[in-house]
């Protein structure tokens, strides 16, 4: 009988791991489990069952990530994308537009967020072009090619 007990304990402690990495409250565990919410902080103490919270988190979370492809090149590659897209519709436009402002502060926007992912400079390529990123008066970036 202990052996039984034992299981349907490890089994309940399990569930509360589980609903714990989806995001559920101690009273929401506790009606499903038929338990106390006592007895769900209990074992939530143990380092054991935090450890493996965190990790089925962290675990979750990087699902989500590679799923969406959030990852920081992925991002950077969308703002320049996002960036070329801007500045050709910019070329394209007659700056009578009203809304061109709006498109100009997108831009520069735009080009912040790269700014600020990639951090002082990055190399491309063979011919080691290098973008500048250091902050000038309009906030664009500054190419400097190797001579």
């Amino acid at each position: 009988m202990k052996a039984e007990y034992n299981t349907k304990l490890d089994k309940n402690i399990e569930a509360f791991i589980q609903s714990r990495i989806d995001g559920k409250s101690f009273d929401e565990i506790a009606t499903e489990l038929k338990t106390t919410k006592q007895t769900l902080i209990d074992w939530n103490k143990k380092e054991l069952v935090r450890s493996a919270i965190n990790e089925g988190k962290a675990f979750k979370i990087n699902t989500l990530v590679k799923a969406y492809k959030f990852d920081v090149s992925n991002r950077v590659q969308t703002y320049l994308q996002l960036s070329k897209k801007i500045n050709d519709e910019l070329l394209n436009r007659d700056l009578k537009e009203i809304s061109t402002d709006v498109l100009l502060k997108m831009s520069i926007a735009n080009d912040n967020r790269a700014k600020e992912i990639l951090g002082k400079s990055i190399e491309f390529g063979q011919d080691c072009n290098i973008i500048d990123l250091e902050s000038s008066k309009d906030n664009y970036f500054k190419i400097v090619l190797d001579e």
